[in-house]
Formats: C-alpha cells, sequence, structure tokens
C-alpha cells in the first residue's frame, strides 16, 4: 500500500497563518520560501518515512508516537498510522509545543 500524507484542517490553518503572519512581516517571498519549506519537509517523508525525531516535551506526556520534522524554525508534528502519515500542527520552534498540541487535540 502506498505512503499517504493527510493534513489536519488545524495544520492546514498553520501554515496559512505563518504564511500571512511573514507576508505581512516579512516579505511575500520569503512567505513563500518558508511556505515551500515546510511543504517540501512533509512531501520527503514519502522517501524517507523513518524521518523525524520524538520531541521530549511529547515523550514526557507519554505521546511518544508523534514525530516532528524541523523546516527552517518550524516544528511539523506528524503521527503515523499504518502508510498515513497525519500532519496535526505547524509552529514556530518558539512556541510552547506542549500546550499548543494538548489544546489541539482537546478540542
Amino acid at each position: 500500500m502506498a505512503i499517504q500524507i493527510k493534513w489536519t484542517e488545524s495544520a492546514k490553518d498553520d501554515v496559512r497563518e505563518i504564511r500571512a503572519y511573514l507576508q505581512a512581516n516579512q516579505s511575500p517571498e520569503y512567505a513563500r520560501k518558508i511556505t515551500q519549506q515546510i511543504k517540501n519537509e512533509v512531501v520527503s517523508l514519502l522517501a524517507h518515512p523513518s524521518k523525524g525525531t520524538h520531541p521530549a516535551e511529547l515523550e514526557e506526556l507519554e505521546l511518544g508516537n508523534f514525530r516532528q520534522l524541523l523546516a527552517g524554525q518550524n516544528r511539523i508534528i506528524f503521527q503515523q498510522k499504518d502508510n498515513v502519515f497525519y500532519i496535526h500542527l505547524v509552529c514556530h520552534t518558539s512556541r510552547d509545543l506542549r500546550s499548543l498540541l494538548l489544546r489541539r487535540l482537546l478540542t
């Protein structure tokens, strides 16, 4: 069975918010570059499905089935179930990952 990538609506919103922020505070070109970096990193899972590390903050909460990729200064939090990668969250590395993900999972 082929590997698939599925983005949650909230993760899609995260990328749109990052892009809008960068367009307003940097430049449209920079926003496109960072957005493409994020998408490229996610697509790299198709060729390298074991890629990614377990975020320490989530292992402490016994959520070790989540992994992360880094795209510049952005974290991409995902989960693999069988041959499907679910992209749950995209955020700047300075954000509090634990509270963001818990809030996302509880809503």
